[in-house]
């Protein structure tokens, strides 16, 4: 309505201004010098004559100039206004070609033929990457998800096809081309720099998507490579990993959900931070799990997990609570690691060895209910000097705190409870 009404009124105002223009080169031209100009016209004291023509045209040379300026302006706001038109313009059709490229992207990811796919992929790449709106750029994140969270079966010998016709082989590698995307633009510096060595400025990824949520519960990812990348907020729960998992020098700013996960091989996490909450409630770690100088800011949550082959806390520094309640070691490394809050190891299992020196922090660690397995010829096990073993009463043995801080508490799970030998 109110660009409506400006289109009407300024009309009329250039007809008005046009008119008093023509009117002022006219007739009101000896007006303007009588009232205006205050000069005498005639008589025997006024202009006359030459004189009397060669103020008029003066006066006549100002009105044109006034009109010249006015006439200057109105050409300048027609000219802005047509340009905020075509822009408007150019931005509508730009927003509908950008959604219709956005609609065959995502229609292709349903497309039987293994090339169309990863056609649709890059497609929704390329969007992302070229799109100044943030969320635009989590909606394109959320469809990769979404595509790497539909079930999927790792082709075995003799596999040709899955439920929905398409090659496992190929599909395989529309699934890794899916994680190399997110990879490589969760990245926050190039792969070729290195944990140990600070990042310069040159290092930095100009590709990098910032403040981008990754949701793959339940998905099957394959050799996954998410090393020195910046998530927003990760969900991994019910994932299965098959191969190797990499996350090291990884920087979570989130919550980073990781329950009821399992890793088939080596999952590496060294360096990583988890700024927000770390979930590994009851994963499976089928493999070597390195957490070595890795550091959790708020909570640290693995109870019931499974380690099956050693788990590396080396070095590792927990700000806030760490839980490990229930949690089974096939060998635990948590040499130098530093315990800032409560440490929760109550109902534990240690099958193999257990290397605890340099520990801090664990003098009211909860132990109640931590199983210890024969020891074999080979398995060495090294305690926090807080810590000691004891019989459990049933034939086998425990740990204690060697200083409970009061005699005869009651063992209840409780950090800094503990019952004496």
């Amino acid at each position: 309505m109110a660009k409506k009404s400006i289109s009407i009124v300024i009309p009329m105002i250039g007809g008005a201004l046009v008119a008093s223009i023509v009117w002022m080169l006219g007739p009101g031209t000896r007006w303007i010098l009588e009232n205006i100009d205050g000069v005498t016209v005639g008589g025997p004291t006024g202009l006359t004559g030459k004189d009397l023509a060669a103020a008029l045209d003066a006066v006549r040379g100002r009105v044109l100039a006034v009109a010249t300026g006015l006439a200057a302006l109105l050409a300048v706001f027609y000219t802005a206004r047509n340009a905020d038109t075509a822009r408007r313009s150019f931005q509508l059709g730009e927003r509908g070609h950008v959604t219709d490229r956005y609609s065959k992207a995502v229609e292709q990811l349903g497309s039987p033929q293994a090339p169309v796919r990863l056609g649709g992929l890059y497609a929704l790449e390329q969007l992302a990457q070229g799109t100044p709106d943030p969320e635009f750029r989590q909606t394109i994140v959320d469809v990769i998800c979404a595509y790497l969270r539909m079930p999927f079966t790792p082709p075995t010998e003799g596999t040709t096809s899955d439920p929905a016709g398409r090659d496992p082989q190929e599909e395989r590698q529309v699934r890794l081309a899916a994680q190399r995307i997110l990879a490589n633009h969760l990245r926050h510096h190039s792969a070729t720099a290195r944990p140990w060595r600070r990042v310069r400025p040159a290092d930095r990824n100009a590709r990098h998507w910032p403040d981008v949520r990754i949701d793959l519960s339940g998905a099957t990812l394959i050799d996954l490579d998410f090393r020195s990348c910046h998530i927003s907020e990760a969900r991994f729960a019910q994932s299965i990993f098959i191969g190797d998992s990499t996350f090291a020098g990884s920087v979570f700013v989130g919550d980073a959900m990781f329950d009821g996960t399992v890793f088939h091989g080596a999952a590496r996490f060294g360096g990583t931070t988890f700024d927000g909450a770390a979930w590994f409630e009851r994963a499976t770690f089928t493999g070597p799990a390195t957490f070595a100088g890795t550091t959790f800011t708020i909570a640290a949550q693995f109870e019931g997990a499974t380690f099956n082959r050693a788990a590396r806390f080396t070095g590792a520094a927990f700000v806030g609570a760490a839980w490990f309640g229930g949690a089974t070691f096939a060998g635990a490394w948590f040499a130098g690691a530093t315990f800032d809050s409560d440490a929760w190891f109550g109902g534990a299992t240690f099958t193999d060895s257990a290397l605890f020196e340099r520990a801090v922090g664990l003098e009211t660690a909860a132990l109640g209910g931590v199983h210890l397995a024969p020891v074999a010829e080979d398995v060495v096990r090294t305690w926090p000097t807080a810590w000691k073993e004891a019989p459990d009463g049933t034939g086998g043995r425990t740990l204690r705190l060697a200083h409970p801080p009061a005699e005869g508490a009651d063992d209840d799970g409780e950090p800094g409870e503990s019952s004496a030998t």
